[in-house]
Parts: structure tokens; C-alpha cells; sequence
């Protein structure tokens, strides 16, 4: 393959990244997009030849991160400062599917009602959703969330323990094989440096604690220019997931479909390193980018009849949310109506 650097950035071609991959440390690469799906601007996203893994080009330092995401990325991707109680709804919701999936997956993690309580820590918490589920189960729940207007909702609607820091500041506050339980839901995709992250969770949990991640689907079906924006720094499939999380020192428990929209996994950290990452040159990324077309898109959209159910769910959602005075009551409401 011809990794020579080169001007032309359509899909496929093959360059030489600015950055190393941060799963197997490659440079040669082949691009995916070339522009922000959400804004329009120039933002290069590759696949890498070694490995599979897709990430942004350059990757951003973790401070330049860090400061987007304490100011800016909820209002220039969610619009909001803090959520709307649709939104409240909805996270809710998702809270208690993935709750029942990690049961249904994993064991040894029945609540504890006793004076020793199990304790969990859900990393990008957002709103607190998942923190505040945990908690009424019974864990002793933490959250940490960079996004000051989130988490100070969290902390003042919902009365729970999320922190307005970053995952290092968060991490380094927790004591060594402390934890019995750390969660992620789309963060991972959002980290630079993610093997380094991945070890330090692993470190701060129990030896029979489990890590729990959810992260998108790269492969997923989308429009053209949906899938790749500056908020994501990685962009995974099933096998590329799997494989950063066992070089980062785990063993896989559980995780659901490759052909899922959403990609979970379950793992316990072993400290073993594999250091013979699969190899992967066929970029599947690139494959996927390129079937991408909006005529078949939005036809297969018209034939499963998605636009009429998105407006349905939200329709309901807002009917919903409005019989509540706030987040609190609401959450309270449904998860009350379906225990653990």
C-alpha cells in the first residue's frame, strides 16, 4: 500500500497519519471522512491499516479536550445547558435497559443493602440518570461529569455525588481496588489517550469489579455525513472494541451483537497485556463510509417507517415529561414503576 503523504482526501485514499493509533501505535492509514458531519469543516478521520480502529487526525491533546468540553461541547452538540425533561425521560429510560442488560450479562453484582453497600462510578454521567438508578438500587453511586452546567443539575436536582471534573481528576481521587463497578456509555469514543484511561479504571477496581461500556457502532446505518464530528476522537466496531480493551489489560465478560447500533461490552481487568493486536487491513470503516448514499438511506428510513416513529416517541416523551414539575419526581416516578 502506497502510505506516501498526499493532498488528495477523498475516502480510501491512504496517507500517513499526523498521530500514532492510539490502540497499536500505527501510522499508515486510509482516510474515512474529511469533514465534520455536524459543522461542515475540514476534520480528517482515517482507519488504520494495523489495527482497525478509527479515530480524527490529528488526535487533540487531552487539555485541548478537556476545555471543549467544560464549556462548549453540550451547547454546540446538544444545544442545552442543562437537559430538558424529555430528555430527563429518555436517559432514564436508557438507564433501565442498560442496567437489565449488564444483569443479564454479568454476575456478582446484586445490590448490597447492608453497611457495606457496593460502590460504583459512572464516568461522562451527563445528568445523572444512571448515577441516581444506582443509588436508588442501593449502590454507593459517584459520577463524574466535565460539563459544569450537568453536573451541577445532577448535584442539585437529583441530590447525587457527580463531580465536575475530568476523568483524570475523578480517577485519581479514587482509592486503588476500591471499586466494584465503573461504568462509561459513550466516552470512550470521546477519549485520546484511551489505553492509558482504560488502565487506570482497571487499576481502581475490585478484583471481581467489572467495567461496563457502551459505545456507537461506526458500521451502523446512517447518512452520509451523520457519523464523524469533532466530539469523536475514536470510532469503533465490535472487533476493534474488543481487542483495545484486552491491550489495555482485560478480559471480556459479555458484549452484545458486532451488528448492534450500539456496541456493549462487559470486562474484568486482568493486567495482562496482549500485545499482538489483531490485524485488521481491510477497513471495514472505509468500506462502510463509501456504501453510505442518501437516495438509499432515506428510502430504507421511508420503508421502516422512521420518521413517523421518531415523531411518535417524542410526542410521547414530551406528554410524559410535562406531568412531571421536575427531574426529580419524574425519575423517581418511573423508576419506581419497574424495580430491579
Amino acid at each position: 500500500m502506497n502510505t506516501t503523504p498526499s493532498s488528495k482526501t477523498d475516502t480510501g485514499t491512504p496517507l500517513n497519519a499526523h498521530t500514532a493509533c492510539p490502540s497499536c501505535g500505527g501510522r499508515s492509514a486510509q482516510i474515512i471522512a474529511n469533514q465534520d458531519g455536524k459543522t461542515g469543516e475540514t476534520l480528517i478521520t482515517v482507519s488504520c491499516s494495523d489495527c482497525g480502529l478509527g479515530r480524527i487526525d490529528p488526535l487533540p491533546t487531552d487539555q485541548e479536550l478537556a476545555e471543549w468540553y467544560a464549556t462548549q461541547y453540550r451547547q454546540a452538540y446538544k444545544s442545552a445547558v442543562q437537559p430538558a425533561l424529555r430528555h430527563v425521560l429518555r436517559a432514564g429510560r436508557n438507564a433501565q435497559l442498560r442496567w437489565q442488560w449488564l444483569r443479564q450479562n454479568s454476575v456478582g453484582l446484586e445490590p448490597a443493602h447492608n453497611t457495606h453497600p457496593r460502590r460504583s462510578l459512572d464516568i461522562g454521567s451527563s445528568s445523572g440518570e444512571f448515577v441516581y438508578l444506582m443509588h436508588t438500587l442501593g449502590f454507593q453511586a459517584k459520577g463524574i461529569e466535565p460539563h459544569a452546567g450537568y453536573a451541577t443539575y445532577a448535584r442539585n436536582m437529583l441530590g447525587i455525588d457527580v463531580n465536575n471534573v475530568t476523568l483524570q481528576q475523578g480517577l485519581a481521587s479514587e482509592a486503588a481496588w476500591s471499586l466494584d463497578l465503573i461504568s462509561m456509555f459513550h466516552v470512550l469514543e470521546h477519549l485520546p489517550d484511551p489505553v492509558s484511561a482504560l488502565r487506570t479504571m482497571g487499576e481502581k477496581l475490585k478484583p471481581e469489579g467489572l467495567l461496563y461500556i457502551e459505545v456507537p457502532n461506526a458500521l451502523r446505518l446512517c447518512s452520509p455525513h451523520y457519523m464523524f464530528f469533532r466530539a469523536h476522537t475514536l470510532y469503533f466496531t465490535g472487533e476493534t472494541l474488543r481487542n483495545l480493551l484486552e491491550i489495555a489489560g482485560f478480559k471480556i465478560v459479555a458484549h452484545n451483537a458486532d451488528a448492534s447500533d450500539n456496541l456493549s461490552v462487559v470486562a474484568q481487568f486482568v493486567k495482562a497485556q496482549n500485545t499482538s493486536a489483531a490485524r485488521d487491513d481491510s477497513h471495514p470503516l472505509v468500506s462502510a463510509q463509501q456504501a453510505r448514499r442518501w437516495v438509499p438511506y432515506l428510502l430504507q428510513q421511508l420503508r421502516d417507517g422512521q420518521p413517523l416513529r421518531k415523531w411518535r416517541v417524542r410526542q410521547e416523551e414530551k406528554r410524559n415529561a410535562a406531568q412531571y414539575a421536575d427531574g426529580l419526581s419524574l425519575l423517581n416516578d418511573l423508576y419506581a414503576q419497574k424495580s430491579a
